[in-house]
């Protein structure tokens, strides 16, 4: 293919009047689509979905973890943002880690461990959206916690990544499964009793009770600071979307500990540029986004942080007067930038759903890496996330480590809405990749008119690195197979460092787009990772 050649889909796009739902496992859309069916609405469908990956994908997302999600209610006719995101524990202190030899927090292990907040975020979307029962709604997660579900070779895969390097990994997903191959059963009943307790008793089936006794002490057996006290409270805040237009569209985003605000940053930037016109040069096209990009990331390292304890001046960076100071600093060649990466992983995943009454949610969910902290809390099955890594430890920085606060996150989504009206949701897995992909695709739908399903497998771009002392990657520009040699050795004489990869490497995306003559929601998913789509 060219640069410049429609690009065409190999999956088919997913399409319904009624319902239609996309998200990192197919046993996970099929859970929401039946719950659709049903008569249920889209929150209703999604909390069945959240809950059944927190079961098929352990390795990505759980009741260790945490959640953000986007809620459009009809009736209401506004976007609201749930943040779900657990803070540090109060023994979490930047004295407590020097004190230990630490020079930044552990990417693993029991002081990577922060404040679960997903099982919050599912009883606040249930208490102020559901329509069903929460028995109904967790039944095909614990149905497939209790009797097992078949694993694919990615899961396997992931399994090994960490294998007998970690007991706990070890004990609950490597033994019980022999050689870790598509096929082979994984029944996790512990994770069942918990589901079980959050529903009877709400929060306090996880938080509180032994199920919580127990993850501390287990914890604290490993070497870490989480308490039983530290598990008291809410910890799901509904906030209001941060929002920005981009050529005629409004685009809702997380806004902060998300970074959702660089995707509204980049888009700001670009939004002068003619990306859409066939005869725009793709190097140009290409060397543009991935400038902005430097420029948003740089402005997320040096002011993104809980509003809680500083001000991340957000209003200020999504400004269209913002963006044509920051516009200003791009030339014909490649910057060299401070622009690291958060630290962490990018084990994530994405689901969205739209009912028939026109109500749209988005729901991204993380235990960070790879099985998270790779510290299973005891007995109870419970895999812990690692998001305190995120945190710094020079207490000068934003994103400095304090109990209480909430680490920088990469979690974020974005909703669109055309004169008043829903387009199109969408988000999607990978860390740092999360906002570089969502531009590129939200460029494929607003600017080339994509379908859902062509603006998700179309190659993507990620550009890494910096130019900050001790950085561990590269400044880097990989580009999926898929891109022409003239556009790879044009971005090379413009000075970036290009690599090509395999043809399925960034992110895992979702999205739904409401088509706007017709009504009718049209559904992509990502081949990236374990992406379905259905619809009815």
């Amino acid at each position: 293919m060219t640069d410049m050649t429609p690009f065409k889909a190999a999956r088919p796009v997913i399409m319904g009047s009624n319902g239609i739902i996309s998200s990192g496992h197919h046993l996970a859309s099929l859970a929401g689509i039946k719950v659709l069916q049903e008569g249920g609405n889209a929150v209703d469908a999604a909390l069945a979905a959240s809950f059944t990956l927190a079961v098929v994908k352990p390795e990505s997302c759980g009741v260790g973890g945490d959640l953000f999600a986007l809620v459009y209610m009809k009736n209401e006719g506004r976007v609201k943002a749930l943040n779900a995101s657990g803070p540090a524990p109060k023994g979490a202190t930047i004295e407590v880690y020097r004190g230990k030899g630490l020079d930044r927090v552990p990417r693993d292990g029991p002081l990577s461990i922060a404040i679960p907040g997903a099982v919050d975020g599912w009883i606040e979307l249930h208490r102020k959206y559901g329509t069903f029962e929460l028995s109904r709604v967790a039944a095909d997660a614990i149905a497939c916690a209790r009797d097992g579900f078949p694993i694919s070779r990615k899961f396997g895969e992931r399994i090994r990544e960490v294998g007998a390097s970690f007991p706990w990994i070890d004990r609950f997903y490597h033994r019980p499964l022999g050689i870790p191959g598509p096929g082979k059963l994984l029944i996790q009943g512990e994770i069942a009793h918990i589901l079980e307790q959050v529903v009877k008793k709400g929060r306090e089936g996880f938080y509180g009770g032994i199920i919580g006794e127990q993850m501390c002490r287990a914890i604290r057996s490993e070497g870490g600071v989480l308490v039983e006290s530290d598990l008291h409270g809410n910890f799901a805040e509904w906030l209001d979307p941060i929002n920005s237009t981009y050529r005629g569209y409004l685009l809702f985003e997380q806004p902060p500990v998300s970074q959702g605000f660089t995707v509204l940053e980049i888009l700001n930037i670009l939004e002068d540029y003619p990306l859409g016109e066939d005869n725009m040069d793709p190097v140009e096209k290409v060397h543009l986004m991935v400038e902005a990009k430097k420029l948003a990331f740089e402005d997320r390292i040096h002011h993104l942080e809980d509003p809680r304890f500083g001000d991340p001046q957000i209003s200020k960076l999504i400004s269209k007067e913002y963006a044509q100071e920051r516009r200003s600093l791009i030339s014909t060649q490649a910057s060299s930038r401070s622009d690291q990466s958060l630290e962490g992983g990018s084990d994530t995943t994405y689901l969205c759903v739209a009912d028939r009454d026109g109500n749209v949610v988005s729901v991204i969910q993380s235990i960070f890496a790879n099985f998270g902290s790779c510290i299973v809390a005891g007995d109870t099955g419970v895999v812990m996330n690692n998001r305190l890594c995120s945190f710094g430890l020079d207490p000068n920085n934003a994103n400095a480590l304090k109990p209480g606060k909430r680490p920088a996150h990469t979690l974020n989504s974005y909703m669109v809405f055309r004169d008043q009206e829903f387009f199109a949701v969408g988000g999607t897995p990978g860390a740092d990749d999360q906002p570089q992909s969502n531009i590129q695709i939200l460029h494929n739908l607003l600017d080339l008119r994509m379908d859902p399903q062509a603006a998700i497998e179309a190659p993507r771009w990620s550009h890494s690195g910096g130019t900050l002392p001790k950085m561990e990657y590269p400044d880097e520009l990989r580009l999926e197979d898929g891109y022409s040699a003239q556009l790879i050795t044009g971005l090379r004489e413009r000075g970036h460092r290009t690599e090509v990869v395999d043809r399925w490497t960034f992110g895992g995306a979702g999205v739904v787009v409401r088509e706007p003559t017709s009504g009718t929601l049209m559904a992509g998913a990502d081949p990236r990772r374990e992406g379905y789509a259905l619809g009815w």
